[in-house]
């Protein structure tokens, strides 16, 4: 699905579009004129289907870059990695000893299945090519485009946005951390921490987008800005935003 003149959505689980497994988060592919980089990985079961959408577009993308380590936006990393050579996985570095190792418990996976999320058979793949990635980070995709990396941290450790810039418009790579209408997503985990969260909704407000491109539910394609808006304004108040959790 061709969201922009550089981003293409190949992936979205039930809780989207519903274009592929139904675990899955949104996967996007962001091009530029001389490489790509994908968004997220889904849960793992969409891996080679996510690869053969990415492939079709003429060149196959070098960096994976992870907004965090929740087995619906980082599960499918191995396979990817393990099919493309010379993919570079990036995340927030307090996530990467989790998805490196496949650790169930740090990543909140057992959580998961416990309360139905995940099936019991659910298994997520260690990924041990994951790297950390600092905040600030960019990935020059060539014609003007640039992917920046945004810490987030609040909705999970090492949550990472990441801010589109183009010639023509920006956009955001929220993940988790904030959806249209202003929404957040606040969960009953070990690393779902208030105080981070309101002040990385504080902090992605600054930023002048124009897109938002959440890791689920709607996308928005103009005056993006009102969402990220919403929810500082909350914050503002002493209040959170309205959870999608």
């Amino acid at each position: 699905m061709q969201l922009t003149d550089h981003v293409r959505l190949l992936a979205s689980g039930a809780a989207g579009f519903d274009l592929s497994d139904p675990l899955d988060c949104h996967v996007y592919l962001v091009r530029g004129n001389r490489r790509s980089v994908l968004i997220d990985a889904g849960a793992g079961r969409s891996a080679l289907s996510i690869l053969r959408k990415a492939g079709s577009t003429g060149t196959d993308p070098d960096h994976l870059l992870l907004t965090h380590g929740h087995a619906d936006h980082a599960g499918g990393a191995a396979a990817l990695a393990e099919e493309l050579p010379g993919l570079r996985v990036l995340a927030g570095a307090a996530a990467v000893r989790w998805i490196a190792e496949g650790d169930e418990r740090g990543l909140s996976v057992d959580r998961g299945k416990a309360a139905g999320v995940y099936p019991a058979d659910y298994a997520f793949r260690p990924c041990p090519r994951v790297e950390p990635l600092t905040d600030g980070t960019e990935i020059d995709l060539g014609g003007g485009v640039v992917v920046r990396a945004v810490a987030t941290p609040g909705h999970a450790d090492g949550h990472t946005c990441y801010h589109l810039l183009t010639p023509a418009y920006q956009a955001l790579f929220s993940g988790d951390c904030v959806f249209t209408g202003g929404r957040i997503s606040l969960q009953n985990l070990h690393d779902c921490r208030v105080p981070a969260y309101a002040d990385s909704l504080m902090r992605l407000a600054a930023l002048d987008v124009d897109a938002l491109f959440p890791g689920h539910h709607e996308v928005s394609l103009a005056r993006a800005g009102r969402h990220l808006a919403t929810a500082r304004d909350a914050v503002a108040r002493g209040l959170l935003p309205r959870s999608t959790t």
